[in-house]
């Protein structure tokens, strides 16, 4: 039998990691985060400090809050919390681990942990992660470009791996990030143009409800994304329709 491939452990600042989406495993792959770029880390290999640590009273859980000066992201034992027990507050450490989600945090659940005391080698993996991030950035803007000009998939592929040696997998990530992080951006855009939308229809109502076209011409926004926020106003039962094409609020 093949034994299964140890995933890399990917070396990175923790505001990748937290400003990432997480990807949950389906049984037959591991869950990772997909990060604005395209790389997906399933393993995570940081150098932070520790600010915070609770461990609790029956010895059975443990947490690090961990800061690298990008931002924090928490350490959890469970159960076995040894590899946890000896560190202190103000330690710096270099730690690997695998990422997981809960309630919407991504933390690390850590496989080695070691003290780090020499401020060269701090210095040193800024080097590595910002030399790393430059062509991660390169990769993308490449892709990016070729989507244009490329509407199949095996083809794009082909061309990145042939003119600029992208891998499939990294083209196959890149397209997942840019999916997931658009859809991201349409969906914070709905949320913060929702409250104007629907002042819009109560000033533009003169009885019997607002004209859907009248809405599109002066609200200023696209239609798909108009579109999207009455969906959402429909299905909350915040507006309703009274007859096709026109919109009033409950």
């Amino acid at each position: 039998m093949v034994e299964p491939k140890r995933m890399t452990a990917i070396k990175t600042e923790i505001v990748s990691i937290i400003n990432g989406r997480f990807i949950k495993g389906d049984g037959l792959t591991s869950s990772f985060v997909i990060t604005k770029f395209g790389q997906k880390i399933s393993r995570v290999r940081i150098l932070a400090s520790v600010i915070d640590k609770f461990v609790s009273n029956d010895k059975t859980y443990a947490n690090l809050t961990l800061d690298d000066g990008s931002a924090t992201i928490r350490a959890k034992a469970f159960q076995d919390i040894s590899l946890l027990e000896n560190v202190e507050i103000g330690d710096k450490l270099e730690m690997i681990g695998r990422l997981r989600s809960y309630a919407d945090e991504i933390y690390i659940v850590p496989e080695i942990v070691q003290k780090v005391e020499d401020e060269d080698i701090l210095k040193l993996r800024k080097l590595e992660i910002k030399k790393q991030e430059i062509e991660l950035k390169r990769k993308y803007q490449i892709i990016s470009e070729l989507q244009k000009r490329v509407s199949d998939l095996e083809e794009l592929k082909r061309l990145a791996k042939r003119k600029f040696e992208i891998k499939e997998e990294e083209v196959e990530s890149i397209l997942l990030s840019k999916e997931i992080f658009s859809e991201q951006t349409i969906e914070e855009e709905v949320k913060n143009k929702k409250e104007a939308i629907i002042k819009l229809i109560e000033k533009l109502d003169t009885g019997m409800g607002c004209e859907y076209s009248t809405l599109i011409k002066e609200s200023g926004l696209k239609e798909d994304l108009l579109e999207r926020i009455i969906n959402e106003l429909l299905n909350e039962g915040v507006c309703f329709e009274p007859r096709p094409g026109i919109i009033k609020l409950l």
